[in-house]
């Protein structure tokens, strides 16, 4: 099993489909929201050739606090 948890979305995906899994992907947010633009994999659930993912944006720039 692959485990792309903490990768960023297209390359999780990307790795996922080259090892043959049917993938699909599901957003989630915190209630506060975040402006970010990096979209990194929080949970994965792999079974019988099929990847869940889901995803939340990240704010990774710390010129600005954080």
């Amino acid at each position: 099993m692959i485990s792309v948890l903490g990768y960023e979305l297209s390359r999780a995906i990307k790795l996922l489909e080259e090892a043959g899994y049917q993938v699909a992907c599901t957003e989630t947010r915190s209630r506060k929201g975040v402006s970010g633009s990096e979209k990194r994999v929080v949970r994965q659930r792999i079974a019988d050739g099929q990847a869940e993912l889901v995803w939340a944006v990240f704010k990774t720039d710390c010129e600005n606090g954080g």
